[in-house]
Order: C-alpha cells, then sequence, then structure tokens
C-alpha cells in the first residue's frame, strides 16, 4: 500500500519529508512503533469508498428518488470530504503532538508541520478515495451493479 500513492504520482503534491514520514515514520521517530501511515490512510480511503458505495447502491439510498446523476456527485463529494478531514484532522493532531508523545525530531516535524503540507495530502487522499469510489460505481461492472434495485443504471452523467 505505501507504493499507492506513488503509482498514481501522487507524491509530488506534496514535500518530500512528509512522503519519508508517511512511508515509515517508525524510521524517524523512536518511539513511534505504527510502520507506514500510507497504509493506514490509504485503508481508510477504500473501506469509506465501500462504505459509501454500499450505503448508494445496496442499501439505504438505493431508492429511485436517489437515482439521479445529483445523488451521484453528492455520493462522491461526500466521499472526498470524509477522506479528507479523516486525513487532515489525524495528520494535524499527530504532528502537534508528534515532538513529545512520539519521540520525533523537532526540526523534522517542523519541516513537515505545515498548513499547506498536511492539505495536500489531505486533497491527495481523499482524490485517490474519489478515484477508487468512481471504479467501484462504473456501471460496467455488472456483476457488482446488478445487485442494486434502482441506482444500477446510474452514471455521473446520465439520468
Amino acid at each position: 500500500m505505501n507504493n499507492i500513492y506513488e503509482i498514481f504520482g501522487f507524491n509530488p503534491f506534496f514535500s518530500s519529508h512528509m512522503a519519508q514520514f508517511l512511508r515509515g515514520a517508525s524510521e524517524i521517530c523512536e518511539d513511534y512503533s505504527g510502520g507506514s501511515l500510507y497504509t493506514f490512510f490509504g485503508i481508510i480511503a477504500i473501506v469509506s469508498a465501500v462504505l459509501i458505495y454500499v450505503l448508494k447502491y445496496h442499501w439505504i439510498f438505493d431508492k429511485a428518488r436517489f437515482s439521479y446523476r445529483m445523488h451521484w456527485w453528492i455520493s462522491t463529494g461526500s466521499v472526498f470530504v470524509l477522506n479528507f478531514a479523516i486525513a487532515f484532522i489525524y495528520l494535524w493532531n499527530f504532528l502537534s503532538s508528534g515532538v513529545l508523545a512520539i519521540g520525533c525530531d523537532d526540526e523534522f516535524i517542523s519541516v513537515i508541520f505545515n498548513l499547506p503540507n498536511i492539505a495536500m495530502f489531505a486533497i491527495v487522499n481523499a482524490v485517490f478515495s474519489v478515484l477508487f469510489f468512481a471504479l467501484l460505481s462504473c456501471p460496467s461492472w455488472p456483476f457488482l451493479r446488478k445487485l442494486s434495485k434502482q441506482c444500477f443504471d446510474q452514471t455521473p452523467w446520465k439520468r
């Protein structure tokens, strides 16, 4: 999961120091044993996209009144906002307490602990989750969409 952000070419949007920190915080911070934050955020992005997909196409919002293009965009926006908020808030809290709680170098934390760096990673994480949601909700996946009662033919550009 570490390389998924780099495969799509997302890593140039935030600093190389942030990428190094997300790739393996345990290598930089002595008291942190959690491993890769890329994996943590990647799993959250995938799980949240699947959750919104299930809510939209197979459970609560699988009704005729929610089968319009606008509802696809609302679902996609929900995935974006949820993943942006999770990544931004978690990183902000993690880095603000990073020097004391996880034993990171003060100088290194000061390099990556800035609003644009954290916001850019949060945007990248949200875009990754939106791409995954769009792939899931693609109507060319008949084995997934045929289970839907009302929204099986919904696309971002149709209906």
